[in-house]
């Protein structure tokens, strides 16, 4: 078996016992071995797992290339500069792992794992009853999840009423659809007209800054939420152990 292929399934847990008898004696009797696992070591780190296939394939296509003296690019030690520049760029630009800290929390994954559209707790919907009443219609599209068409009926409505709950289920819509740019300057105005909604818009806004990676502006969402809230108690202080 090739030695890079060695490699990858040791980094991947998929040694067979004969597999792993061959990997562990050049690991002892080859240095060059030894110093190809920590070169790939330090690519899967910043690679991740989406990656590995293309890696993989890449990097098979290069060495057969050096074995058939197909490249300019002979020897180990340019082979190996190479690769740790390509590492380089895959973390620009990807944004898999930050330089400074390589061990970060995803804040994407966060944002992920915790959001969820915010449940119309306004304006009941009766299934089968036609209404031609705006509101009605605006929270019947946010049900269906017809997102795109709810934000801008709640746009509309709010320029029409100035309710302020109409901002948090439009921003709510917005973020639904990945348009979270959009979503943010609506929820700090939502925020700011303090109405009895605003723990809802706090929690809102410090996802959408978590997708935003303002990971900063969050935190200081979150701590105001759990020394002052009520709502999402657990999860907010969750979201900060996570955080921190």
């Amino acid at each position: 078996m090739e030695r890079e292929e060695l490699i990858d399934k040791f980094l991947h847990s998929e040694l067979t016992p004969a597999e792993k008898e061959q990997f562990d004696d050049l690991l002892t009797n080859d240095i060059s071995f030894k110093e190809d696992l920590d070169l790939l070591s330090n690519l899967k780190s910043v690679a991740g797992a989406e990656d590995r296939d293309d890696l993989r394939k890449q990097m098979a296509n290069f060495e057969a290339k050096i074995a058939a003296n197909d490249t300019k690019v002979v020897p180990l030690f340019n082979y190996k500069k190479l690769l740790v520049a390509a590492s380089i760029l895959l973390i620009i630009s990807l944004g898999v792992i930050s330089l400074l800290d390589p061990f970060g929390v995803s804040t994407n994954d966060l944002y992920a794992s915790n959001f969820e559209p915010y449940k119309n707790v306004v304006t009941p919907i009766v299934r089968g009853i036609a209404d031609d009443n705006e509101e009605i219609a605006a929270f019947s599209s946010y049900e269906n999840k017809e997102y795109a068409v709810s934000a801008e009926q709640f746009g509309k409505l709010y320029e029409t009423t100035q309710k302020p709950y109409f901002l948090l289920y439009q921003a709510n819509a917005l973020l639904a659809i990945d348009q979270t740019s959009e979503a943010i300057p609506l929820l700090e105005q939502h925020i700011a007209l303090k109405d009895e909604l605003i723990e809802r818009g706090k929690w809102y806004l410090s996802l959408a800054y978590l997708k935003e990676n303002q990971k900063e502006k969050a935190i200081q969402l979150l701590e105001d939420l759990s020394a002052n809230g009520t709502f999402k108690k657990g999860d907010v202080q969750k979201l900060l152990d996570q955080l921190k």
